[in-house]
């Protein structure tokens, strides 16, 4: 933290390699250097971690992914719970413009409904898609707290009431091997987006390009509402073509 630093921004589980940032700890380091901070609760909504109970000034969500959970909406959200903060959001808004259409709001309102239901579908199938792939020779390592080597998983299962439906893996070999997975799938579809009911899949790095710092054979899963059995049944075909 700088003499001019204005903001700490977290995201946890972080963006593709799952790692885990405890809250806590980071509420407590702000709160000592007199800094505000925010979080990126797009991956887990508010229904698996409140960063706004653990001291965070900035919520900030994508309600295109899980919050509408359908693909259909192009749209974010800033929540706080300081009435200036809120307020100076609100101006800010208003004066600069931004302001979500009526029908992509109803779409939303319509996703919220079935939130609850959704999510704890998809944590399901992404845990037992970490279980299986744990399993598995032509895997070297699975990236989901769910995992209890990973070593987020203890502050993980402290600060948040499910583990999420975002997981990674490492394939055995490099980035051609991973691009072979991903495109031997039939029901994962090939897509960067998450949230929706569908499951995807992609090859990280070449999404994020040349300067990407992601491990070459690293491929990133958006866990939908598939029967696990399905999505198990489609990775070992993948996975031993």
């Amino acid at each position: 933290i700088k003499g001019n630093t204005a903001l700490i921004w977290v995201e946890t589980p972080s963006n593709p390699q799952l790692r885990i940032t405890d809250l806590s700890m980071v509420a407590r380091v702000c709160s000592d250097a007199g800094v505000a901070w925010a979080a990126d609760g797009t991956w887990t909504t508010p229904l698996i971690q409140r960063p706004l109970e653990h001291g965070a000034r900035y919520v900030v969500h994508s309600i295109t992914k899980y919050l509408s959970g359908h693909s259909d909406v192009l749209g974010g959200v800033v929540i706080s719970d300081s009435d200036a903060a809120a307020g100076a959001i609100r101006s800010y808004q208003a004066n600069v413009g931004g302001v979500l259409d009526p029908f992509s709001c109803w779409l939303t309102l319509r996703g919220l409904r079935t939130l609850s239901v959704r999510l704890n579908r998809q944590c399901e199938n992404a845990a037992a898609v970490a279980s299986f792939l744990s399993g598995r020779q032509e895997v070297t390592a699975v990236l989901h707290p769910s995992i209890v080597t990973h070593p987020g998983h203890e502050v993980a299962r402290d600060q948040m009431k499910l583990y999420g439906a975002m997981l990674s893996f490492l394939v055995d070999g490099d980035a051609e091997r991973a691009k072979e997975v991903v495109s031997a799938t039939q029901v994962l579809r090939r897509a960067t987006s998450l949230g929706g009911t569908e499951s995807l899949i992609e090859h990280r790095r070449s999404i994020e390009g040349a300067d990407s710092t992601t491990p070459p054979n690293l491929i990133r899963m958006s866990i939908g509402l598939e029967s696990s059995a399905t999505l198990l049944a489609d990775l070992e075909r993948a996975l031993e073509s």
